[in-house]
């Protein structure tokens, strides 16, 4: 199997994508009363860059305590109590998804123009049925772990067959419009539900850059960040620098000592669970496991190179190196638990305590 092979991939009209590009760069600029009056302010206002700011979740259902973002010993909140105490003593909901990936599914297909119809479709009836839920059914927040789009501009080695065939750019502008159309269907959850969007290696590449991580952040707001919900903390990581840190090195040395401030600060402040998230797993069999350990494969999706495509279990997993002194840490603050995505399957693994 050869999948640097690419002949039986058409590739996709970047025609008019490039023609809407061009119409927005020279679209009339709206006055500031237009913008506060458009449905997209009100429906974005407590949403992606404008919710995940300042390494917290700014949401007006759950409400943070200052010290997490402001003033750093404020004991007393003025109003509500914040989410540091447990209000709800019957407990309370959250939602884990991950890989909504818009773009996945025209991988390895002749288009007149790439779309991800399919994939709009699969999310908008998700946040249909989230919306639906109600009474201790309803969730306080979700979090999608990663992998909100499909096509970042570094992806030209992938086995996903066209994005061999464009150039950088064309990638770009691919990425641009699936980030566009993500936030226009997710932020259609209902205005009670926070929403909290983690990167994934194909929002920031298999080897993130602090270039990569800018672009995504400039649509999402900040890629980790921590935030209080009826007592429970929870820890949100760009675990794609766990994976790989070689290309910025120096954010993942800021990101880890940042984690360790928020584990200590969590246990100090009492908090009835700690949970973490990311986008990759950090193993699938056991926590000591090694990076050449798993000798299983998992199927390609359709269209990702030729048939019989397959990628190796242990491409999944964040490797031994980065792993052991974090696990060292969740052991240490008594972390409840971890959710990720990338796998595309569902696991559930515990550690030994």
């Amino acid at each position: 199997m050869d999948i640097t092979d690419c002949s039986y991939v058409r590739k996709p009209n970047l025609a008019k994508i490039v023609e809407d590009y061009e119409r927005l760069e020279h679209h009339p600029k709206y006055s500031l009363k237009q913008v506060l009056l458009s449905r997209r302010f009100h429906l974005y206002k407590h949403r992606f860059g404008n919710a995940q700011y300042k390494q917290t979740l700014l949401h007006p259902t759950l409400p943070q305590p200052k010290e997490l973002f402001i003033c750093g010993s404020c004991k007393k909140e003025e109003g509500r109590p914040s989410e540091k105490y447990r209000t709800r003593r019957k407990g309370h909901r959250f939602i884990i998804t991950a890989d909504t990936q818009f773009g996945i599914l025209m991988d390895g297909f002749a288009m007149k123009s790439p779309n991800w119809c399919q994939e709009i479709e699969i999310s908008r009836k998700c946040v249909e049925k989230i919306n639906a839920m109600t009474g201790d059914k309803r969730p306080l927040f979700v979090r999608v772990c990663g992998d909100l789009v499909d096509t970042e501009s570094s992806f030209s080695g992938a086995i996903a067959s066209w994005k061999k065939v464009m150039s950088g750019w064309e990638r770009n502008l691919v990425f641009d419009q699936q980030v566009r159309d993500f936030k226009r269907v997710w932020a259609n959850l209902d205005p009670d539900i926070a929403l909290v969007c983690l990167c994934g290696n194909h929002d920031v590449g298999n080897r993130p850059t602090k270039e990569s991580i800018s672009h995504w952040t400039s649509a999402f707001g900040d890629d980790y960040l921590s935030f209080w919900a009826n007592g429970s903390f929870n820890i949100c990581l760009n675990s794609c620098l766990f994976s790989n840190p070689n290309g910025a090195q120096e954010l993942f040395d800021e990101q880890f000592a940042w984690m360790e401030e928020q584990l200590k600060y969590a246990t100090e402040n009492n908090a009835t669970h700690i949970f973490v998230c990311g986008h990759f797993p950090w193993f699938l069999k056991h926590e000591d496991e090694a990076d050449d350990e798993l000798v299983s494969y998992s199927a390609a999706p359709p269209g990702w190179g030729p048939p019989g495509s397959r990628f190796e279990d242990g491409y999944f997993t964040i490797p031994l190196a980065q792993r052991k002194p974090v696990m060292e840490l969740f052991k240490k603050y008594n972390v409840t638990a971890c959710f990720s995505g990338h796998f595309h399957q569902n696991v559930v693994t515990e550690v030994s305590h």
